[in-house]
């Protein structure tokens, strides 16, 4: 009740300065679409003791969702061991080596312009 005593004070202000009808345009639609989501609140409210939710179901489908999400981190955990394992066995070539293989490229074998 308190914001629509403080309406009518806004109401007379909004006269009194002579607002154009850009203006007029965006304050009424924006209290039809306050108004609007007001009585869908209302209505949502008053049928929310109707609409039943079966719990078995939501329970099967939020174990459907925690069995996949394990199977992703498994496979992602798979992915990340897969390239330690192959350092771990490619000791034989020391760093130095593969350094010296990266920076000695030749600039004619580019694909773009930097």
């Amino acid at each position: 009740m308190e914001t629509f005593h403080e309406v009518i004070p806004f109401a007379k202000e909004m006269i009194n300065q002579k607002p154009t009808r850009g203006m007029l345009k965006v304050y009424l639609v924006g209290s039809a679409v306050a108004v609007l989501g007001t009585v869908l609140g209302l209505v949502q409210i008053v049928c929310q003791p109707f609409y039943s939710v079966d719990e078995a179901a939501l329970d099967a489908e939020l174990a459907k969702i925690l069995e996949r999400e394990q199977r992703a981190d498994e496979r992602r955990t798979e992915r990340n061991m897969v390239p330690q394992v192959e350092e771990r066995t490619n000791h034989a070539k020391p760093r130095s080596e593969e350094r010296a293989g990266v920076t000695q490229r030749s600039a004619a074998t580019r694909l773009h312009a930097s």
